[in-house]
């Protein structure tokens, strides 16, 4: 290949799995502690955050209805910014959570503690445990400034004491889930076109006091692909889970590392009344609303999978500790997506909604009862409306069924979710005005005019919620902008040598941009409106494309069973059988010389088409020349992909795509015509697409919203795509 290359479930859901579930969790207790820092005492209200306290009140409700395993309302402790019977999330009230936690915790029991808010550093107290000569801290509600003679942060929870209550949880042999959802302050980029309702959950030394004076550098070391900055948002240790003696395990969750910044923005999107929730306590709460009854480690998967569907390509959230152990404890498998039908007033509710994937657009089967098959249904059920953990619905007519009037649906029915809506729309958001920007709007209104750029447009004003930003600016405004946002490392003989043109530049949806070699987004000149016209229509087909592929993977519930897919690493200089695996919910960094591979087995029932895409960071696609077809019981080799290349023109986050799909003829499956700029015809059968692989097709064709089918559907090809990010960095 070339270098440029998924609720709360009420207890309403009476299925036998969730019932047998819940009564393995009979022995043990469950604790939580939530902490929502949203607003301190000496800090101006614009380094104040709208998220934490809602993150709290939102995992809140979903442990105290969660299928597998739920939460007491007495045992879960909410410490957070204007919550109500809340605490003031002081340092003294977070320490004394955590006191009587570890107080109260017994052997077997499952503890859940999540941070929300700032995030920070301070000059380490021992700069040899610490790499990069600083200690991460949380910031609660009555920080102080900085003192200059001790260099410390008054009333800010260090992570060595985080790290010692944890301790003194686990050594009471009860299980941690830590999540922490904050960040420090990024350094590589800056958001030149924001979303005025999105923030960065990050914090200026400055504004804390602390000035570089203050920091002591330590030194670093860097081998085998492991970076000294790749450490998650607390500084914290590898957390141990096989501890010795009767120490509980632990998991723990980070949305950042040190030098990334975490957002938290309205969700859902599209709700305009929605509320602002932290991007990473979101997104996982809604894949474990969709299925609780996996392992940290495939949950962790579903969490990127996610970020990738929105276009996210920062930032790169941690997952350390036993991400083999099943959420929750519990025993993992299949959740089906149903819940008991109730009625309010002439109108069918649901107690499940947005964050169980019951969203406007979907359709749900009307079952007899929870053990019913899909055959059984008497009728369907359209998403009127659905807040986070509730939803009101209409009967309507589908797949051949007239809509049942509300008085016909039978006591104790249930709805099960029998079609989910994939939204291949690209959201662009339109370039702020001045300059040159009209010259770009008339192209993007000529691309949407036409149709026949095979791309479902969406334009919206410049600040509103896009998968892309567009800024019309020269190299040298830009330059003078992120100077002006007080970062300026470019040298000056490269800053005199930067051009006064302006040309478009295509941003992700937080819009953060940066003049590093290597790292620049895609930028098209605006001279010529012909060539304009056509770059930015090639450049939408293929974000679209990226964007489709990302966003299938996220929503398919749809898996083949027993076909195992790996990317593996093999670092410059390393042995021809010395392979580092990619794992799930991680994003590995490459530098030039290391070589990407794949290795597949298949134990399903069945033949198997194994197609690979890699992403590159400018969007550019690429495809492996050929599909491989994996027989019943075939194990694929570890074969190459690519090799970094040294010289190459585009570094950063990028991502490795593996589609999956179900053999239905003699010939494979070939997904080449998504790479690149061309639109190579698919080979296979002249019969047209069905199923997953009609899914994959419309990803070209960008038609309206399709809808995922019901898979029980025999005849349709089943498929799966599973989508791991990587970085990939020039040579120091």
């Amino acid at each position: 290949m070339d270098r440029r290359y998924r609720r709360t479930l009420a207890a309403a859901v009476a299925l036998v799995a969730f019932g047998a579930a819940a009564t393995d969790s009979l022995a043990r207790t469950n604790r939580a502690l939530l902490v929502g820092v949203a607003k301190y005492d000496n800090l101006p209200e614009s380094d104040w955050l709208a998220g934490p306290s809602n993150d709290a009140e939102l995992v809140r409700d979903y442990l105290a209805g969660n299928p597998v395993s739920p939460f007491a309302r007495e045992n879960v402790t909410v410490i957070a910014s204007d919550v109500e019977g809340s605490a003031k999330p002081t340092r003294a009230a977070v320490l004394k959570g955590f006191a009587d936690l570890a107080e109260k915790a017994q052997a077997g029991d499952f503890v859940y503690i999540q941070l929300s808010g700032h995030g920070s550093q301070q000059p380490a107290a021992d700069t040899k445990t610490e790499t990069d000569g600083a200690d991460e801290i949380f910031l609660a509600a009555d920080i102080g400034k900085a003192d200059f003679e001790t260099k410390k942060i008054a009333n800010a929870i260090l992570d060595d004491e985080i790290g010692a209550a944890l301790d003194a949880i686990r050594d009471k042999g009860a299980f941690v889930w830590l999540v922490v959802d904050a960040c420090h302050s990024g350094t590589a980029t800056r958001a030149l076109v924001a979303n005025p309702k999105e923030r960065q959950r990050k914090i200026s030394a400055a504004a804390l006091g602390m000035t570089p004076e203050m920091f002591t550098p330590a030194e670093t070391t860097r081998g085998g692909g492991a970076e000294p900055d790749r450490q998650n948002a607390l500084g914290l240790t590898q957390a141990d889970g096989a501890a010795a003696g009767k120490r509980g395990g632990m998991v723990a969750f980070f949305a950042a590392q040190t030098i990334e910044t975490t957002p938290e923005l309205p969700q859902p999107a599209d709700d305009p009344a929605a509320k602002t929730y932290g991007l990473f306590t979101y997104t996982m709460i809604g894949r474990l609303g969709e299925n609780p009854f996996v392992t940290y480690r495939q949950l962790a998967q579903a969490i990127v999978q996610q970020y990738s569907a929105t276009s996210r390509i920062k930032p790169t959230p941690m997952f350390e500790g036993d991400l083999d152990a099943p959420v929750f404890g519990m025993k993992p498998g299949d959740a089906v997506l149903q819940w008991k039908i109730g009625m309010k007033n002439g109108v069918v509710t649901l107690p499940a909604g947005r964050i169980n994937q019951v969203e406007p657009g979907s359709k749900l089967a009307i079952l007899p009862g929870p053990q019913s098959k899909m055959e059984d249904a008497i009728g369907y059920l359209d998403v009127r409306s659905a807040a986070n953990f509730s939803s009101q619905l209409a009967p309507t007519a589908f797949r051949g069924r007239s809509a049942l009037s509300p008085e016909a649906i039978p006591d104790g029915a249930f709805a099960r979710l029998a079609e989910r809506g994939v939204n291949f729309e690209l959201v662009v958001a339109r370039p702020p005005a001045g300059g040159e920007a009209g010259k770009v709007n008339a192209a993007l209104d000529a691309i949407a005019a036409d149709g026949k750029t095979p791309v479902k447009l969406k334009l919206v004003d410049a600040g509103q919620p896009a998968d892309l930003r567009l800024l019309v600016a020269s190299e040298a405004a830009v330059a003078r902008q992120i100077s002006e946002q007080g970062q300026d490392a470019m040298p000056a003989e490269e800053r005199a040598a930067l051009s006064d043109e302006q040309t478009l530049w295509l941003l992700p949806p937080s819009s953060e941009i940066t003049l590093r070699k290597g790292y620049r987004p895609p930028q098209i000149a605006l001279a010529d409106a012909d060539r304009l016209r056509q770059g930015l229509a090639d450049n939408l087909v293929i974000v679209s494309k990226a964007a489709n592929l990302s966003r299938l993977a996220a929503a398919s519930d749809a898996s083949i069973r027993d076909v195992k897919v790996e990317f593996l690493i093999q670092r410059a200089g390393a042995g021809e059988d010395e392979f580092e695996p990619i794992e799930a919910g991680t994003a590995p960094i490459l530098r030039p010389e290391d070589s990407v591979f794949i290795r597949a087995s298949n134990k399903s029932r069945g033949a198997v088409d194994l197609n690979v895409i890699h992403v590159g960071a400018d969007y550019a696609i690429s495809v492996a020349q050929q599909p491989i077809r994996l027989q019943k019981s075939d194990e694929q080799p570890p074969t190459g992909l690519f090799t970094v290349d040294g010289a190459g023109s585009s570094y950063g986050n990028e991502r490795l795509i593996a589609i999956v799909t179900e053999a239905k003829s003699q010939t494979t499956l070939d997904l080449g015509y998504l790479a690149g700029r061309g639109m190579r015809q698919m080979t296979r059968s002249a019969t047209a697409p069905d199923g997953f692989a009609g899914l994959l097709d419309d990803i070209a064709k960008a038609p309206a919203t399709r809808q995922m089918k019901d898979f029980e559907d025999k005849r349709a090809t089943r498929g799966a795509v599973q989508v791991f990010p990587i970085e990939t960095r020039p040579d120091d």
